[in-house]
């Protein structure tokens, strides 16, 4: 499962690849990102398109989203969720894609020296587990700064390395 903002598309970068990304994948369309619906379209016909009117209050806010657009999507524990917020690399989404199902019950968090959440990959144990949407809920409605709600996340979904 694939999440990513539009903020991953800075001019033409990553157009192919996602373009033939075989699973589900999302994009999160924020406000202010220079892409038109087409644009965002091109980027893969058969993606879910999620567009925001008005900045969300953080990446957690966007990450409550998924389970009302996903349902059964979200319903195989050998699937990761990947969240990208910047620009990547073909070969870095593969690799995180094979890490997440590695890893089922992992977590791994990229920040930016701002202290904004940038790529969140969740194993698909976590990822799949009933307690995860009320939680995101919770995370984005408290407003809950990036690096608690991240050790908060580590703390309800800790990875006993299986």
């Amino acid at each position: 499962m694939l999440a990513v903002t539009s903020n991953a598309f800075l001019g033409d970068s990553n157009k192919d690849f996602l373009a033939n990304w075989q699973e589900t994948f999302v994009l999160f369309a924020l406000p202010g990102s220079g892409l038109g619906l087409k644009g965002l379209l091109e980027r893969n016909r058969s993606a879910i398109l999620i567009e925001h009117l008005r900045p969300p209050s953080g990446p957690f806010a966007l990450l409550a989203d998924l389970p009302k657009w996903l349902g059964h999507h979200l319903l195989d524990p050998t699937r990761p969720l990947l969240f990208l917020d910047r620009a990547f690399e073909t070969g870095e989404l593969t690799e995180e894609e094979r890490a997440g199902r590695a890893s089922p019950r992992g977590l791994r968090a990229e920040l930016d020296e701002a202290g904004r959440l940038r790529l969140l990959r969740l194993g698909g144990m976590i990822a799949t587990s009933p307690v995860l949407p009320p939680f995101l809920r919770i995370l984005a409605r408290q407003e809950v700064a990036v690096a608690t709600a991240l050790d908060l996340l580590r703390t309800a979904f800790p990875d006993s390395g299986t």
